[in-house]
């Protein structure tokens, strides 16, 4: 179990892709009710009020909607990717059922444990850019390439300026610090919501093109 997880769903053209800009979302606590000890099952999935139209807002004004989401217990033997494609299945049934417009471009899921030291769990913003090469650069990654996707994006210096986007409008919406680690080493806006409340706290923010979101010290 070496990379991430990767659903590509978008029915977007590619030429409408490659200038889209991306919101890239946290999952559990933003989209969707976080639950102690995990979202195991598709019928566990309860999704946050408002959640839907928000999503459903950012595809009308042109943005792609990416999920990262860091999810152990894959590695953890709790449940295997059958169990994450029906947990996803369900999230996005249920989005769309809520809001026609609510449809999810991209899963991407890192399995691993903090432990594991791998180079795509969050604060590490390596989902993000995968995310970035899938839907706009349509980019066709081999097994391999994608167990070692992280790898291939160079190491976030911390210390230093925060990186320039591939997108001005760029966002990551996390309820975590990790989530606004790794939206700073991408170089995306930041957006930190109450995990109780998620993505519909600052939908109109991200949708304002002079909100540059929250500030962030790594």
């Amino acid at each position: 179990m070496e990379g991430p997880y990767v659903r590509v769903t978008t029915e977007v053209p590619f030429e409408q892709r490659q200038q889209a800009p991306i919101a890239f979302l946290d999952r559990d606590g933003v989209v969707n009710i976080g639950r102690p000890g995990y979202v195991n099952t598709a019928t566990e999935v309860v999704l946050l009020p408002g959640a839907a139209t928000s999503i459903g807002a950012l595809k009308q004004q042109g943005y792609l909607v990416c999920i990262v989401t860091n999810q152990s217990p894959l590695s953890r033997g709790l449940w295997g990717p059958t169990q994450l494609e029906e947990i996803h299945r369900s999230l996005q049934s249920k989005l769309l059922r809520e809001d026609p417009n609510a449809h999810i471009d991209a899963f991407i899921t890192c399995p691993h444990r903090f432990e594991d030291q791998c180079s795509c769990r969050k604060p590490s913003p390596n989902m993000l850019h995968l995310g970035h090469h899938l839907l706009r650069a349509d980019a066709r990654f081999s097994s391999d390439e994608l167990h070692n996707a992280g790898k291939q994006y160079g190491v976030v210096d911390w210390w230093g300026d925060k990186p320039q986007p591939f997108h001005g409008l760029d966002a990551m919406v996390g309820d975590r610090r990790s989530d606004m680690g790794a939206g700073w080493g991408y170089g995306a806006r930041l957006f930190r919501v109450s995990r109780d409340v998620g993505l519909v706290q600052v939908e109109q923010r991200v949708l304002d093109e002079n909100d540059q979101g929250d500030s962030f010290q790594p």
